[in-house]
């Protein structure tokens, strides 16, 4: 049987924190597997709910505020009388989505993980691929700073993408823009200070592409850290996930 799945648009207005919250903690931003349906309007809806949820919290976003889910950029967000064009995007492997789709419908029980990834290269062949989602294909050992500086080079690399367009004029006038990256980059970065230092030297990497026309802040969502890249400073907040503490709220 064929489920059809509706490609979501958020859209909202809040005229404070606390309204954004309730808003916000209603809708269902669960992200479809590749196979059944997923969407850039899913992936985007995903990102930009949990990054308003916590620039809410942090103080980072004003109000009254203003959403409108479109294209080109991805939303433009009005914000206590300031409109920011907002573009998401997705730091994740291309071979990584098809290595999943071939494990979602032949080897859903299977394990995969350990594989080194190239941001701007294919390395995997058909085979290959079958035999890392079949779990038959182990990855190599991650040493030293292996994982920090795949990272790093990724990062730089989708922000290096997204500001091209930018200054090609890919999106529709606004005075300001602001990045939102998804990291689904597939490394084993697991405690926050490990996340902090690779972002640290990604924006020393970055500077280049942080000179006019550019982003005026960049924004990382990785595991349950948002990373702020603006001004030439870092700034780290946790996740406010409401998600989480609704669904905690309803299984007590």
């Amino acid at each position: 049987m064929l489920v059809v799945v509706r490609a979501p648009k958020l859209s909202l207005n809040a005229t404070s924190a606390n309204a954004l919250f309730a808003q916000l903690s209603a809708i269902d931003i669960t992200v479809p597997l590749i196979t059944e349906g997923r969407t850039s309007q899913h992936r985007e809806q995903y990102m930009m709910a949990r990054f308003l949820a916590t620039a809410a919290k942090i103080g980072k976003i004003g109000f009254p505020l203003n959403l409108m889910h479109g294209d080109k950029p991805d939303f433009v967000l009005t914000t206590a009388g300031i409109e920011v064009g907002v573009e998401c995007v997705e730091a994740v492997p291309e071979e990584w989505y098809a290595i999943e789709a071939l494990r979602e419908r032949h080897y859903p029980n299977a394990l995969n993980f350990g594989q080194i990834y190239h941001p701007t290269e294919r390395i995997f062949d058909k085979q290959t691929k079958i035999d890392i989602a079949s779990g038959k294909h182990l990855g190599s050992t991650w040493v030293g700073s292996m994982p920090k500086l795949q990272w790093v080079a990724a990062m730089e690399h989708f922000i290096g993408l997204k500001t091209d367009k930018l200054r090609s004029g890919n999106y529709s006038s606004h005075g300001t823009m602001w990045l939102i990256i998804q990291d689904e980059w597939r490394v084993p970065l697991y405690r926050p200070q490990e996340v902090q230092e690779a972002a640290l030297e990604c924006m020393f990497r970055i500077d280049h592409l942080l000179s006019p026309p550019c982003f005026r802040a960049i924004f990382i969502c990785s595991g349950n850290l948002l990373l702020c890249i603006e001004n030439g400073q870092l700034e780290v907040a946790e996740i406010h996930d409401l998600w989480r503490d609704r669904d905690n709220r309803a299984e007590s």
